[in-house]
């Protein structure tokens, strides 16, 4: 059987994206909280994970999250960008339409 169903555009695997992102970062912050708390030193000794640690792992979650959504801008045609712009209404604070816009901007397409 053939599937029918259109594929996702643009904008949906954006907001998809950068909600999974805030989920993780959220998550991760928890994650800090739980594992500062797990780990507490004795008194006088140094804490079992350091916030330097806990830096990096934060990092590295972020800069997973940045190359998704940076593939997806730029593996996208002008006219998905420039659809996808329009979705979102363009509106300020909207993280997919800032996202789409500075790609357009980049390309220095005419919105």
């Amino acid at each position: 059987m053939e599937n029918t169903a259109s594929p996702l555009d643009l904008f949906t695997r954006l907001e998809i994206a950068i909600v999974e992102r805030n989920e993780a970062a959220e998550a991760f912050d928890i994650f800090k909280q739980d594992a500062a708390m797990a780990h507490a030193p004795d008194p006088g000794a140094a804490p079992s994970v350091s916030s330097d640690d806990a830096a990096e792992m934060a990092a590295q979650e972020a800069a997973t999250f940045t190359a998704e959504t940076d593939a997806l801008l730029n593996g996208a045609s002008d006219a998905d960008l420039l659809d996808a712009y329009r979705h979102s209404g363009g509106d300020i604070g909207n993280p997919v339409a800032e996202a789409v816009l500075g790609e357009i901007r980049r390309r220095d397409l005419s919105i």
